[in-house]
């Protein structure tokens, strides 16, 4: 990640978790940035730095089992309590008291979930095309692209799996470069003709438990006095229109941006996405 400072910390159960961190303005608030199920980090690549620019610390972390940080031996560490209890330590590691959570799907879960357990440490959420209820049909295409198997020999292969994977999420990203980079941000390679991809196929476990939907959106709920912002991908195929539109309801505070063109999940690099958010962080309530 661009100019970013490489950070580590031991969990409270032994494993070694990594991040990335763009030192900014003490008195701006503190951005935690969290990726989705099967990313890391390296998401936030071009993003974090934006937020730098504008002097906002920033904090990008690969979540257990992803990138950098250590895999779990046991598979049932992979659930949202002991996600938020690592995002909470490196809090405490930083000396931060309350953060913006940015959450990009299962990081925007995250987000949600710590809002609703510890709101003393959500000053404010940015979630990225993530909703307490969400289409079983896009959970189920997650489940088949993650599981999705078979040798990668080269990153020119990668790439292309990435663009065959993801091309309907960014349908007028068309050049080798962009798909390149995705392919760089979401694999590594392991010997001279093996490239996997970065994360522990053990996460894919967590994607058939957890807590009911209405015991989500009753979390959701409780976070009717931190701010958010809700970023929706116009093609989304986890966040339907009407889900959103169910969230405003139910938080009347919530902002709401939507990126057209784009599906599941927006970069938030893209001019509606990245305007919307500095706006809101400019807001009275961050100042």
């Amino acid at each position: 990640m661009r100019d970013a400072q490489p950070v580590r910390l031991t969990s409270s159960d032994g494993l070694r978790l990594f991040g990335r961190y763009h030192a900014g303005d003490p008195a701006k608030p503190f951005c935690l940035c969290l990726h989705g199920l099967t990313r890391n980090s390296r998401d936030f690549e071009d993003f974090a730095p934006l937020l730098a620019q504008e002097g906002y610390p920033v904090l990008a972390l690969d979540m257990r089992g992803r990138g950098e940080s250590d895999y779990a031996p046991d598979p049932s560490a992979y659930r949202m309590d002991i996600y938020v209890r690592d995002c909470l330590a490196w809090l405490d590691h930083f000396n931060i008291e309350s953060a913006i959570w940015t959450g990009s799907s299962m990081g925007g879960g995250i987000s949600m979930y710590a809002g609703a357990v510890a709101p003393e440490r959500v000053r404010g959420l940015i979630l990225n095309d993530i909703a307490p209820e969400i289409d079983p049909r896009g959970v189920e295409n997650i489940r088949k692209i993650a599981g999705r198997g078979g040798p990668i020999r080269s990153w020119e292969d990668a790439a292309q799996r990435c663009r065959d994977v993801n091309g309907h999420v960014h349908p007028n990203e068309t050049s080798d470069d962009f798909w390149l980079a995705f392919a760089r941000r979401t694999h590594r390679q392991t010997g001279p003709e093996t490239i996997r991809s970065d994360y522990d196929p053990a996460i894919l476990t967590a994607l058939s438990s957890g807590p009911s939907p209405d015991d989500r959106w009753n979390a959701y709920d409780l976070l009717h006095e931190i701010p958010t912002l809700l970023v929706r991908g116009a093609r989304s195929e986890l966040v339907s229109r009407e889900i959103a539109d169910r969230m405003r309801q139910r938080k009347p505070n919530l902002d709401y941006v939507e990126v057209p063109e784009t599906g599941h999940t927006p970069l938030l690099t893209e001019t509606t996405a990245l305007n919307a958010i500095l706006g809101w962080l400019r807001q009275a309530h961050f100042s």
